[in-house]
């Protein structure tokens, strides 16, 4: 998704890569309920994720060696929108939090 929103973009951000470093929180009570036969009466689902997504854009093409902060803000805004796994997620009431940072930028 993310290299799909990032083609579209204008001025074009080709990705090379991203790296994800990504932390879930769930409460565990839905999955280990017991007696085994019985639903849970909490659900088994992530509460929480957060973390970051380390992005590196290729050097060639329209592609530009510095990002400037509106865009990439734009491309984690419009990837989290259009990603249908973070729309599951969402939709589960699952709160998301992903710091989207240039990787050609981190030292």
């Amino acid at each position: 998704t993310a290299m799909f929103v990032g083609r579209s973009m204008a001025p074009r951000l080709l990705i090379d890569r991203i790296e994800f470093d990504i932390k879930a929180h769930r409460d565990a009570r839905g999955a280990v309920q017991l007696p085994i036969d019985e639903t849970p009466d909490i659900p088994a689902m992530l509460q929480y994720v957060s973390g970051t997504a380390k992005v590196f854009f290729k050097g060639d093409g329209d592609s530009t060696a510095s990002v400037s902060p509106e865009d990439l803000c734009t491309l984690g805004e419009q990837t989290e929108a259009r990603c249908p796994v973070a729309n599951m997620m969402m939709a589960s009431g699952c709160a998301m939090d992903i710091d989207w940072i240039d990787g050609g930028n981190v030292k």
